[in-house]
């Protein structure tokens, strides 16, 4: 008996085309069921809230508060130190000194205001 190679090639290129488009099929599904796992998640995530929003709201409070304010005044003495024993760059020391302070003790109420964080 012999075997049309004709019908063998036919065949073998049938069954890998049904191969090809079956694997299609399934990197379509996975890709499709990804999408919807990264669509689904974050906004699951946001609705119970961070996990890290207690921990990030006791350090904003650490560096806006308390300890920024002591650290301000440390500062503003030895900037004051510097200008009375007349440091060159005392006046450069003292504006920036001014600026961080304002920087770390109204960082709240900048943050409130832009975004109403």
């Amino acid at each position: 008996m012999r075997i049309n190679r004709l019908s063998v090639s036919t065949t073998a290129r049938a069954i890998a085309g049904y191969t090809i488009a079956r694997a299609q099929a399934q990197r379509t599904r996975i890709s499709f069921g990804l999408l919807m796992l990264l669509l689904v998640f974050p906004l699951a995530a946001f609705a119970q809230g961070s996990p890290f929003d207690n921990g990030f709201t006791a350090l904003q409070t650490l560096f806006t508060g308390t300890v920024a304010k002591v650290a301000s005044l440390i500062a503003i003495v030895v900037g004051g130190y510097q200008f009375a024993h007349g440091e060159p760059g005392a006046k450069k020391s003292l504006a920036g000194i001014a600026a961080g302070t304002g920087i770390a003790v109204l960082a709240t109420n900048v943050l409130s205001w832009l975004w109403g964080v």
